[in-house]
């Protein structure tokens, strides 16, 4: 069976892909937080949540892959989507998982 759709359709799903392909560089990024951030002290570099929220979005930026058809990640992140709505998006996706490994950084501040 075919489906056709139409371009605002397939803009729509090609938006939801990026962005789940997007929020999912956190979650690896989580997996993989003691190799990627070592020993740094996340109680001098990130006091609050809040801060290594806006790291994790700056992270994003910076390691999400291009070749997935999004030359300026930041512009899509900041003025496309909007950065509330990315951080919203973000912690619905994975905030539990982050949160945690937050607060198992930061137990000893």
């Amino acid at each position: 069976m075919k489906l056709i759709i139409t371009e605002d359709q397939y803009n729509k799903l090609s938006l939801r892909r990026r962005l789940g392909d997007m929020l999912n560089v956190a979650s690896d990024l989580i997996d993989m937080g003691d190799e990627f951030y070592g020993n740094l002290d996340f109680c001098k570099y990130f006091p609050t949540f809040q801060k290594y929220i806006s790291n994790i979005v700056g992270d994003i930026i910076e390691l999400y892959d291009p070749d997935y058809g999004i030359d300026d990640i930041s512009d899509f992140i900041y003025e496309g989507v909007g950065y509330e709505t990315f951080v919203k998006l973000l912690m619905d996706e994975h905030g539990a998982k982050i949160r945690s490994f937050y607060n198992r950084k930061t137990r000893d501040c």
